[in-house]
């Protein structure tokens, strides 16, 4: 916490004497409440309770963001609660000599194969038109994403660094290449292992550091009816291909519109951990998609789309139909592990010009987990609306039913509180 103090200081001197500053930011309080099933078979019920809080301070080039997460239950308290996590907090400088942004402090990690969350620093240049370039390096946060100060005594084997390029110098065309090397540390544990006498004898063992490192490629081309995809990772420390993927979607006619996308997928798994010790095997997947405009206010659509592993096939098709304020529809799914047939409807209608959105919706399914094994069902209803009455809030309510062969009822409630608020303002005014 002292290292946000610190940045959001650093902040306020660093705007203090600037004009046409602004607060601006987002509170959301919900709260969860529902049933579980005990291991001893009696029922404990539960309400957690959830404020997220999202500031940003400060002028268009100067400017601190912070976003963060407090939660507790208040039925029967859980192992750590109550839980802060603190999701970014970092300073951000934009338009140095006119082309360079700068982040520093806590924040999230998108960029081509880069993803995750690190205390660190972000540069972003322009150094001509048509090119982004980015760089980043930190340590990783905790998983929890608290802020333990001895966190910060292990950053030797918990960091993260990467970069991407992005390139729009052909029209209609957005090239990028993304590089990621992200190390964490694993837990150290003792184990009996034979010595030279063959007496068994505690022994410390480390794996070393978990590790991720991928380079990526990837094309989008967009041309009014035509729009196409290519993808291209490599793992460097397993030295393979971890994905490739190509995908197209094209408007064949104003009512008429047909996707598709293939891809070849290898399990995401940290070198030097316990599961690259397990075998796995990759996947291929294809998918078919239609959609066919029948009238202006209703559309079908299909998709079906199959997983092909080394030894076993799955399958999956969807069709159904869908408007303004409703959708129906059906999916068949059929793989080695069994088979499922859903149903599932929903409405809504927006009431009072929008300040009043009550929804419903159902779900029917039967399904097997083996050939040799009876189909059982599941049926759940949700109901729920949203309030609007200002620009500036909103208020969700949502209650849920379930029934099994394993719950006899299973009921959920939902509420949301979301507040958006924003107030320019000046020293010296």
């Amino acid at each position: 916490m002292k290292h946000a103090i610190r940045l959001l200081a650093l902040t306020i001197l660093l705007t203090a004497g600037l004009q046409a500053q602004t607060l601006n930011g987002r509170f959301v309080t919900s709260a969860y409440g529902w049933e579980r099933q005990l291991q001893s078979g009696e029922s404990s019920s539960q309400l957690r309770a959830y404020e997220n809080v999202q500031l940003n301070f400060g002028t268009p080039d100067i400017s601190f963001h912070t976003y963060f997460q407090g939660s507790t239950d208040f039925s029967n308290e859980a192992e750590n609660d109550p839980r802060f996590r603190l999701f970014n907090a970092y300073l951000r400088v934009k338009n140095l000599a006119d082309m360079i942004d700068l982040k520093i402090g806590r924040q999230a990690m998108f960029a081509g194969v880069s993803y995750g969350t690190i205390d660190g620093a972000s540069i972003k240049a322009r150094p001509t038109d048509g090119v982004e370039v980015l760089a980043y390096a930190g340590g990783l946060t905790r998983p929890s994403q608290d802020i333990e100060y001895h966190f910060y005594d292990h950053v030797q084997d918990n960091w993260q660094l990467g970069g991407q390029v992005l390139l729009y110098l052909v029209r209609n065309t957005k090239i990028g290449l993304s590089y990621m090397n992200r190390h964490r540390e694993t837990e150290l544990f003792y184990a009996w292992h034979p010595d030279a006498q063959m007496e068994l004898q505690p022994a410390l063992i480390d794996y070393g550091s978990r590790a991720n490192q991928y380079g990526s490629v990837n094309v989008a081309h967009s041309t009014g009816k035509l729009w196409l995809y290519g993808r291209y990772d490599y793992d460097f420390n397993f030295e393979r291909t971890s994905r490739a993927e190509v995908a197209a979607s094209y408007q064949a006619t104003s009512d008429l519109g047909l996707s598709l996308n293939l891809a070849h997928r290898e399990p995401i798994i940290a070198y030097n951990s316990y599961f690259a010790l397990l075998e796995a095997e990759a996947n291929q997947e294809a998918v078919l998609g239609i959609d066919y405009r029948v009238h202006p206010r209703l559309t079908l659509m299909g998709r079906f789309s199959t997983v092909m592993y080394d030894d076993e096939n799955a399958f999956r098709v969807s069709a159904g139909a869908m408007n303004k304020y409703a959708s129906i529809m059906y999916t068949k799914d059929v793989s080695y592990d069994g088979d499922l047939d859903g149903f599932n409807l929903h409405f809504t209608y927006p009431l009072m010009q929008g300040m009043l959105v009550p929804h419903v919706g159902a779900v029917y399914s039967t399904y097997a987990l083996g050939d040799d094994l009876d189909k059982t069902s599941t049926w759940v209803g949700v109901v729920g609306t949203t309030v609007r009455p200002v620009k500036t809030l909103s208020i969700d309510i949502q209650g849920q039913y379930m029934t099994n062969k394993i719950y006899e009822s299973d009921m959920r409630a939902f509420a949301r509180i979301n507040y958006w608020f924003s107030n320019p303002f000046g020293i010296g005014k």
